[in-house]
């Protein structure tokens, strides 16, 4: 939710840009596409009623609109601005009253003094907010002083910076101060809106704006018990008796004190409670993971899934080759023997199968293993169908029906043809095998020699094939190219985005990087030995040395460990940036890490000194906006901290403190809001929120100025 208490909607000095012009749609069209809920009107001495009026007409569900006015004030020969918005109650008379003081004179002419301003505006429930320092025309300490003794409520005199640096520093410095626009062109005005200071309590009313100025407890209880909370008691030390009972909101939840008070311990005591009440939490502590260790930069626990590589691994493959034999030949003595003997059995003479050539029934063979697979698949294709009611129900009753009687009919022909292929295949296999066994019984019986039914040529050359098709198989999945896999780690800002980068090869023989690791138990030398050799065994494969090299391939030291392509990968991991390998700093890994921490969707987050290693700009730019947006989201967000950056310009729904006492510990809770701590141990004094925190949090009120950003508007 953010304010704007300068808006100008009309060129109404002679200086004044045109571009300040704006009808009451396109002002309502404009805030209602930024986060501005609360916008106060504040021409330069002058006030158009009308206006106003539409503009709250058309607004009045979506966002509050304040009348007000940027007087001209003039004291000791000097010009300075003064801002005054009055309660929206008092629209009417506040327009009666910029009319009677302006007197006709116009915008460029008139001018009043301050004590005569608050005699005019005091009794319309205003708010003063002079232009201060750098914010031109300023009013000078004398003149803020006069209008502080003749206000009816000094706590309701805001100083106008002009940004948020500007703001912080006033408020460390004691002044209460606030900014606002000034909006000189309207086509500007929603990213303007953007740096506006954001109200961290949802204020919804003038009233109880007013209130939250005037710090009044009864206020700022009523709106923070809107926000959901609970009080949790916790054990978080073994040798203390009394428990520690805090209040948890849906915020920001700040824990803080000095070194040794028990923080860690008390966020890790709430990881218990939260875990056991059914949620899954933990504590995030800056430095405990590394990033390298998150990313396993050293590869420990890196496993590779075949699944996703479209990749054969050739594991029958290599068996094959391993044990591969040569083809039997039949030898020439055989025929010798048996061409040289004179058949005189009368009764061999008349068998004439035994003279019949065996038939090749290797393609037989082949078409019914191919439909014997393609049955099985289209059988588990209908049952997955069968099995499914999301399908069902997709295509409804009528088309799935149709679907199944398709698929049976479709079954019903594969399966003749299945019966077909294995009557032709059985039958080749069955006339083979009769006149193999004729022609070895018939020389049992006679004590002739065996007639060679094969010359063996064709099963020698098939086999050298084979061996070519498998070595070429495996020879092709040893040359295959990986793809690098990179995964996205965070944003270094101006270097540009780190990425986790994994190189994965295949040892094809040639590879000798010494970053590269294996990826199985398996070591580097058989690994490059191995897929050198079937290389090798491939260009030799029709020659008399093939089964040499076989013999050499089987005879390598723990070459028996690679059975498959998998075990042939190599890997290594690295970070990156722009395609060039970068080793992050403590500080990035820092950076990056809690980042991502909090990027993560939860309910629940416990952090735990988040500051570690990081710079006080990034914490300021990155990490405290994204614990106010999960704020906004109504997340759990408990911080144990020792920087004011995120101690103070988050501005915490609750901040607990703890500090030393003698021998015991105290914890105090309050917030900003307020700025008070209560400790409810009896007789033990309150302290106050901002002294606390400078004093802690950054040892001195100095210091704390001095970091410019410190918060927006409480």
């Amino acid at each position: 939710m953010k304010i704007d208490i300068h808006i100008h909607t009309k060129k109404i000095k002679s200086g004044d840009s045109g571009s300040r012009e704006i009808d009451p749609k396109t002002f309502c069209d404009t805030i209602l596409n930024t986060d501005v809920r609360i916008c106060a009107i504040t021409n330069h001495n002058y006030f158009d009623k009308a206006q106003y009026d539409s503009i709250v007409d058309q607004s009045k569900r979506f966002f509050q609109t304040w009348p007000g006015v940027e007087l001209d004030i003039y004291k000791n020969g000097k010009r300075g601005h003064l801002i005054v918005i009055v309660n929206p109650k008092n629209a009417n008379t506040f327009s009666e009253t910029i009319i009677k003081i302006t007197n006709g004179k116009s915008a460029d002419d008139f001018s009043i003094g301050i004590k005569e301003t608050t005699e005019f505006f005091n009794s319309l429930d205003p708010i003063y907010i002079p232009h201060y320092l750098n914010k031109r025309p300023c009013i000078s300490e004398e003149g803020i002083q006069i209008l502080i003794d003749n206000s009816t409520n000094k706590k309701r005199i805001l100083k106008e910076a002009t940004n948020s640096i500007s703001a912080g520093i006033f408020v460390s410095h004691g002044h209460k101060s606030i900014y606002g626009s000034d909006i000189q062109d309207w086509k500007d005005y929603v990213n303007v809106s953007k740096s506006l200071p954001d109200l961290r309590l949802p204020v919804e009313s003038y009233e109880q704006f007013c209130l939250l100025l005037d710090r009044d407890d009864s206020t700022i209880r009523t709106i923070l018990d809107k926000k959901h909370h609970e009080e949790i008691t916790v054990r978080p030390f073994k040798e203390d008796k009394d428990p520690i009972t805090v209040k948890i909101f849906d915020d920001i939840n700040v824990l803080f004190g000095s070194k040794g008070t028990g923080k860690t311990e008390i966020l890790k005591a709430l990881s218990t409670h939260y875990n056991n009440s059914g949620y899954k939490t933990s504590v995030y502590e800056s430095n405990e993971v590394s990033l390298e260790s998150k990313y396993d930069i050293k590869g420990k626990k890196f496993e590779l899934d075949s699944g996703e590589i479209d990749l054969d691994f050739c594991s029958d493959e290599i068996s094959l080759v391993r044990n591969a034999t040569e083809g039997s030949v039949t030898s020439l003595k055989k025929y010798y023997e048996y061409f040289s003997r004179t058949e005189t059995n009368k009764i061999s003479k008349h068998i004439k199968i035994k003279d019949c050539s065996l038939i090749d029934g290797r393609s037989f063979s082949k078409r019914f293993k191919e439909i014997k697979n393609f049955k099985k698949q289209l059988n588990s294709f209908k049952s997955l169908l069968e099995s499914n009611g999301l399908f069902k129900e997709i295509i409804e009753v009528e088309l799935f029906a149709t679907l199944i009687e398709t698929l049976e009919k479709v079954n019903e022909k594969v399966k003749i043809g299945f019966e077909n292929e294995f009557v032709k295949s059985s039958t080749i296999r069955l006339f083979n095998h009769l006149i193999e066994t004729f022609v070895s019984e018939i020389s049992k019986k006679t004590g002739q020699p065996e007639k060679p039914i094969k010359t063996g040529f064709l099963e020698y050359a098939m086999n050298r094939i084979e061996i070519e098709i498998f070595l070429r198989k495996i020879v092709g999945s040893i040359n295959y190219e990986l793809e690098p896999r990179s995964e996205f780690v965070g944003d270094l800002g101006d270097k540009g985005n780190l990425f986790c980068k994994t190189s994965l090869v295949i040892q094809n023989g040639e590879i000798s990087d010494g970053e590269l690791k294996p990826i199985k138990n398996v070591t580097k030398k058989p690994q490059k030995l191995i897929a050198k050799k079937f290389k090798t065994i491939l260009k030799e494969v029709y020659s008399r040395k093939l089964f040499n090299e076989i013999s050499n391939l089987n005879n390598i030291e723990n070459g028996s460990s690679i059975s498959s392509i998998a075990d042939l990968f190599l890997f290594k991991r690295f970070f990156e940036i722009n395609y060039r390998p970068y080793k992050p700093s403590n500080g990035e890994s820092a950076m990056i890490l809690l980042h991502q921490e909090l990027n993560e969707n939860k309910e629940i987050y416990l952090i735990d000194e988040p500051e570690k290693s990081l710079g006080n700009d990034y914490i300021n730019d990155f990490i405290v906006p994204l614990l106010k947006e999960h704020a906004y989201s109504g997340k759990r967000i408990i911080i144990a901290t020792h920087d004011a950056n995120i101690a103070v310009r988050t501005l915490p729904y609750n901040s607990i403190y703890r500090a030393h006492a003698m021998n015991c510990y105290h914890s105090y809770l309050g917030n900003p809001f307020s700025n008070n701590l209560i400790c409810k141990t009896h007789g033990i004094d309150n302290l106050e929120w901002k002294e606390t925190s400078m004093r802690i949090l950054e040892g001195g009120k100095d210091a704390f100025g001095e970091r410019g950003k410190i918060y927006e508007e409480s």
